[in-house]
């Protein structure tokens, strides 16, 4: 199998802050690359641009690359383009989210840090205080509590892999939120009885029931899930 000198340097570049450097590292300059991997400086720069598409590497005009701490970025983009296609695609996700949330929630209740409960007691307080406000500042506040809710909940059990897949729903998960709110709104429902379901939740995971964590948070996905298909029935 003939490699081309792109594919040698892309190799190389991804072994070198894969295997070597840590996140937040310096790469050596263009020419110090282009000696190690074999290639020219131009093959180098468009080796590098193929690792930051992969999320692998920042880069700044003027500034050597810097390795990036792996997240969901390169997998947020293609969700969120998905979901913006075809919202129904949302249902899908709402779907994948029962797993994997639930998840979430019951490592969360098995090891509950205090900063962790302490940031979902306020994401919920914050939601429970948007309820009183007109709109459209009532949705912002209340879509900004319930985003940081469900973040602070993938991270809190501990799971870096986790929270990675989760990070990936992010600009997804963000449009989901939206949507589910305008369902909401759309069949008549009380913004108390979300705020209860995420407060459940919280009490749960506070009380250290795993199982109950799981529960609760499955129920909130149902609700989430009918008024996904309120929002959509009503744009069609």
């Amino acid at each position: 199998m003939v490699t081309t000198a792109l594919e040698q340097a892309v190799v190389a570049a991804e072994r070198l802050v894969v295997d070597e450097l840590g996140p937040g590292a310096r790469l050596p300059g263009e020419t110090e690359l282009a000696q190690r991997f074999g290639v020219s400086r131009l093959t180098v720069r468009e080796a590098l641009k193929v690792l930051a598409g992969r999320g692998l590497l920042d880069l700044t005009r003027g500034r050597r690359p810097t390795v990036r701490e792996p997240d969901g970025s390169v997998l947020s983009g293609h969700f969120a383009l998905a979901v913006r296609r075809d919202p129904s695609a949302l249902l899908e996700l709402c779907e994948i989210r029962r797993s994997l949330e639930a998840l979430a929630a019951g490592k969360a209740a098995a090891r509950p840090g205090r900063a962790a409960v302490a940031a979902l007691e306020t994401a919920v307080d914050r939601m429970a205080a948007a309820v009183a406000l007109d709109e459209p500042e009532r949705e912002r506040r209340f879509h900004e509590a319930d985003a940081t809710f469900h973040e602070t909940l993938a991270l809190a059990g501990g799971s870096r892999m986790l929270s990675f897949v989760l990070s990936g729903f992010e600009d997804a998960l963000h449009r989901s939120f939206a949507a589910s709110y305008r369902g909401h709104v759309a069949r008549g429902g009380g913004f108390d009885e979300v705020v209860a379901a995420h407060r459940a939740i919280l009490d749960a995971v506070r009380d250290r029931d795993v199982a109950g964590a799981e529960r609760a948070m499955r129920a909130h996905l149902r609700q989430v899930e009918r008024d996904l298909r309120a929002a959509i029935e009503a744009a069609t």
